[in-house]
């Protein structure tokens, strides 16, 4: 799906912008939040980066066609954030188990 963050002066290397995401956590299957939203982590385009390849478990790699990505992609598991879902814009797939699962064990580690 592609997220509508918020267009701001970003601290640092803050996603923003449309882009693809993962939906990560909906809170609505734990309890009924205050507000809509939605856990999300922002997708990139893979250009070989450095920092990708050295964290690879923190940035996994996703094919090009994986959830209906264009191009071969990388999950920024260290920008997790909450959204409002109106924000979602349109939705282009889903991910497989085996595509999810590094992605769902990294952030494991990193919450706990």
């Amino acid at each position: 799906m592609f997220i509508g963050f918020p267009v701001r002066q970003p601290t640092g290397r803050e996603q923003q912008g449309d882009r693809p995401a993962i939906v990560v956590g909906i809170p609505e299957t734990v309890a009924l939040p205050r507000f809509p939203l939605l856990l999300v982590v922002p997708v990139t385009t893979d250009r070989n980066q450095t920092w990708a390849l050295t964290a690879s478990e923190l940035y996994p790699r996703l094919p090009a066609g994986a959830g209906g990505l264009r191009v071969s992609s990388i999950a920024l598991l260290d920008q997790l954030c909450a959204v409002d879902r109106t924000r979602v814009g349109n939705y282009i797939g889903s991910l497989t188990a085996s595509q999810y699962q590094p992605i769902r064990e990294c952030l494991l580690r990193l919450l706990s």
